[in-house]
C-alpha cells in the first residue's frame, strides 16, 4: 500500500511540484507543540555528500529513498530536508553553487520514472523544482564548472546533458544515436576551458572538445569494456587525468590521449567508485573503493589501504584538505581529520535504514535493521527510544536478515529473534545469540510473542509457523504445539499482536482467520472477521477482558466490542481509507492511537470518535507501526520503514 500510495501522489503531482504535506493548517496556538522526534538508529547507506565551498561547516548528503540531509555544523549533526519522496530514487550526485549557498542541486536516479533527473532548490532545501528538459532521465554524475558556475554537465543513462543556468534548464550534449554514450557514469569539466568535457560510460571514456558538440573515445591502454565510475582533472595541470573504472585505476598525462594502468592497486579492489586528488598536492591521492579507503602520497606509484569503508562518495573541506569526508554503503557517513588516517561516524540525524518490526521488553526497546550488512543488525534502547546502541550485526547473528523480533515483559534482557528458517535467543539484551529449534526443521517462521506467564519470570512466548502456532514455556528450549480450534487442522500462522496495555491478550493470525485469547494463550475463540484477513497491517488489543480489539486495514478501521463476534466500521474523523497501525495507551484503555501512512489520531473512547493529533505528522514519511514501551504511557513511538524510529510527547496537551 505504500507504493500504490506513491503511485497515486505521483499521478496527481505536477513535474514541478514543490515539496508540501498534505496537511490541514495547524491552529497558531499548536504550533509551538513539539513534534515527532527522529531517534534513529541513525547510520545506513549514503549515496552522495558535498561541502559548500564557501562555508566549509555546511554540507549535504544524499541517500536512496529520495532523501538528502544537511549539517550546518559540520557533519556534527544532521537534519533532513524537504526532499518531495512521492517517488523513491537515489540521490546519486549532490552540489551548492559557489556562487549562490541557497542554490542547492541534485541528481536522482530512478527507474522508469518522469521524475529522475535534476531537481533544483533555491531556497536552500525549503522546497524544490526539476530542471527542465531532463525528465524521466536518470542522473549518475554532475560536474559544476569552476570559473563559471552557470554551466553544469550531467552525465545520464542517456548520454551527457549541459545546462547554462545552474541546472533550471537543459539540452543534450551527446548524440542519441551514440549508443556507446548512453549510460554515462562519470563527468568532467577541464578547469580551464570549459568546452573540454571528459565522460565515462560503462564502456570506456569520451571527451570533447567543442562544448559537448562532437566526441571521440579515448580509451587507448585502458582494459577494454572498463566500467569508468570516476574521472579527475588536477586542477595544477589539466593535462593530468584519473580515471577509476571496474578494471583498476588510470592515470592519463596527456588529456586523455592515453592512460596508463597504476600497478599498486591491490587486485581485490576492482570497484572504485570515486577518485579524488588531495587539493595542493597532486601526489596524494585517494581511492574510495567497495573494499575501504586506499591512499597513494607517490601520485600512484603505491597505495596503503586505510580501513574496510565500502565507499561511494568523498568530498574535501576546502579550507583544510587533511579534512576528508566520505559516504559510506551501509555505515552512512564518516569524517577524517588527518588525511584519511583515521575516520569517525558523523551520522547524529542522518537514517537511512530499512527497519522491520520493534520489540518492548521490560524497560527496553529493540528494532532490526536489515541489508546494511555489518553496520545494521538488532539496535536496543535504554531510554525509552531515544537512543540506540548496535547490540549485534549481521556477524554475530550470522544473517542479514532478520525480520521477526519479540520481547518479554518482565524480562529487560530476554529477546526472540528470526526469519523463515531461523529462530534466535538472546538473554543478555542482544549481545550473544543461541539458535532454536522449532521441533520441526522444516517449519517456517513467520511470527513471533511474548506475553506474561503464571509466574513473572516464566514468560510464555509463541511462535507462529506455517506448521501450526507452538508455544515454549522454557524460554525456547522446549515447543509444543497449540490448537487454535477443536477441529485437528494445521494453520498457517502468518502474525502475531500483543499489547503492553493488555499483556495477557494475544491475537493470531493465520492464512483465513483470526483467533483471540484472553489468558496468555492458554484458550482460544475464532474471531468473527467477515472480510479478508490478507488485508489486516495490524490489531490493538485494549485493556481488560472485555476490551475493544481495533483492527487496521486497507479497507480502513475496524471495531469488536465484544471479543470479536461483531464488527462495526469507523471512520468518525479517520480519512477514508488504509489504516496502517494501531496502539492502545498503557494506563489508558479507551485510548488509541492510529496512524494513516504521516498522520496519527487520537480516540479516547476506544475507536468510536477521532481526532487528528496537532503536529503529529511525519512529513513525506509513512508511520509503518505505532508502539509504546512497557512502562512509558506518555511517550508514543512511531517506526518507518526508511527514516527510522520517532517518538511523540503525549505529556503535553495536543
Amino acid at each position: 500500500m505504500i507504493i500504490l500510495f506513491g503511485l497515486i501522489l505521483a499521478a496527481l503531482a505536477p513535474l514541478e511540484a514543490q515539496s508540501a504535506p498534505l496537511v490541514d493548517p495547524v491552529p497558531p496556538a499548536a504550533q509551538s507543540l513539539p513534534g515527532w522526534q527522529p531517534t534513529g538508529p541513525w547510520g545506513g547507506s549514503a549515496t552522495a555528500i558535498t561541502v559548500d565551498s564557501n562555508a566549509p561547516g555546511t554540507l549535504l548528503a544524499g541517500a536512496r529513498n529520495s532523501l538528502i540531509f544537511r549539517s550546518k555544523d559540520g557533519g556534527a549533526h544532521w537534519s533532513r530536508l524537504g526532499f518531495p519522496r512521492h517517488f523513491l530514487g537515489t540521490v546519486t550526485t549532490l552540489a551548492i553553487s559557489p556562487a549562490d549557498p541557497k542554490l542547492y542541486i541534485a541528481g536522482l536516479y530512478v527507474e522508469q520514472s518522469p521524475y529522475a533527473g535534476v531537481w533544483y532548490s533555491e531556497d536552500a532545501g525549503s522546497t524544490w523544482k526539476m530542471g527542465r528538459g531532463l525528465e524521466g532521465n536518470s542522473v549518475q554524475s554532475m560536474a559544476i564548472w569552476a570559473k563559471d558556475p552557470r554551466r553544469v554537465v550531467a552525465g545520464t543513462r542517456d548520454g551527457v546533458w549541459g545546462s547554462t543556468d545552474s541546472g533550471r534548464t537543459w539540452k543534450r550534449l551527446s548524440a542519441p544515436y551514440n549508443h556507446e554514450m548512453r549510460g554515462v557514469t562519470a563527468v568532467a569539466i577541464d578547469p580551464v576551458d570549459g568546452d573540454i568535457i571528459y565522460a565515462g560510460t560503462t564502456h570506456l571514456p569520451w571527451k570533447s572538445t567543442d562544448g559537448g558538440k562532437s566526441w571521440n573515445s579515448i580509451h587507448e591502454g585502458m582494459i577494454d569494456d572498463s566500467d569508468v565510475f570516476s574521472i579527475v582533472i588536477d586542477p595544477a595541470d589539466p593535462k593530468q587525468i584519473l580515471a577509476s573504472a571496474c578494471s583498476g585505476i588510470y592515470r592519463s598525462e596527456a588529456a586523455g590521449t592515453d592512460w596508463t594502468k597504476f600497478p599498486g592497486i591491490p587486485s581485490s579492489h576492482r570497484r572504485t567508485h570515486v577518485i579524488r586528488i588531495r587539493p595542493g598536492d597532486s601526489r596524494v591521492i585517494y581511492a574510495g573503493t567497495t573494499l575501504g579507503l586506499l591512499k597513494s602520497v607517490n601520485g600512484g606509484t603505491s597505495f596503503k589501504q586505510l580501513n574496510q569503508l565500502h565507499i561511494l562518495a568523498m568530498t574535501f573541506d576546502p579550507r583544510d584538505p587533511d579534512r576528508l569526508y566520505i559516504a559510506a554503503e551501509g555505515t552512512g557517513l564518516w569524517l577524517s581529520e588527518d588525511g584519511g588516517q583515521t575516520v569517525k561516524s558523523i551520522n547524529h540525524g542522518f537514517v537511512s535504514r530499512r527497519l522491520i518490526s520493534v520489540a518492548a521488553a521490560d524497560g527496553s526497546l529493540y528494532t532490526n535493521v536489515i541489508q546494511d550488512g555489518d553496520g545494521g543488525g538488532i539496535f536496543s534502547s535504554r531510554n525509552g527510544g531515544e537512543s540506540w546502541n548496535l547490540s549485534a550485526n549481521s556477524t554475530v547473528l550470522r544473517d542479514n536478515h532478520i525480520t521477526r523480533l519479540a520481547g518479554c515483559p518482565g524480562e529487560e534482557k530476554l529477546l526472540f529473534a528470526g526469519n523463515e528458517s531461523r529462530a534466535l535467543r538472546s538473554r543478555d539484551g542482544g549481545k550473544t545469540w543461541t539458535e532454536l529449534r522449532l521441533g520441526s526443521d522444516e517449519a517456517r517462521l513467520f511470527a513471533l510473542a511474548c506475553v506474561p506467564g503464571d509466574k513473572p519470570e516464566k514468560a510464555l512466548v509463541y511462535a507462529g509457523t506455517d506448521r501450526g502456532l507452538l508455544r515454549s514455556a522454557d524460554a525456547g528450549q522446549t515447543w509444543q504445539p497449540v490448537r487454535l480450534t477443536t477441529v485437528n487442522i494445521t494453520h498457517n500462522v502468518q502474525a502475531l499482536y500483543t499489547s503492553p496495555a493488555a499483556p495477557r491478550r494475544i491475537a493470531a493470525r493465520t492464512t483465513f482467520a483470526m483467533y483471540l485469547s484472553e489468558d496468555s494463550g492458554s484458550s482460544w475463540k475464532v474471531m468473527n472477521i467477515l472480510f479478508p484477513v490478507s488485508l489486516i497491517y495490524d490489531i490493538a488489543l485494549a485493556g481488560g477482558p472485555r476490551g475493544a480489539a481495533l483492527v487496521a486495514t486497507a479497507q480502513g478501521l475496524y471495531v469488536s466490542e465484544d471479543g470479536g463476534k461483531t464488527w462495526q466500521r469507523r471512520e468518525n474523523g479517520l480519512q477514508p481509507g488504509t489504516v496502517s497501525s494501531l496502539a492502545v495507551r498503557p494506563d489508558h484503555a479507551d485510548e488509541v492511537y492510529a496512524s494513516q501512512f504521516g498522520r496519527v489520531f487520537r480516540s479516547v473512547n476506544g475507536g468510536r470518535l477521532w481526532q487528528s493529533l496537532a503536529q503529529a505528522e511525519i512529513v513525506e514519511a509513512s508511520i509503518q507501526k505505532l508502539t509504546f514501551a512497557w512502562g512509558q504511557k506518555d511517550r508514543l513511538l512511531g517506526l518507518t520503514p526508511d527514516l527510522g524510529m520517532f517518538y511523540l510527547d503525549l505529556s503535553v496537551d495536543r
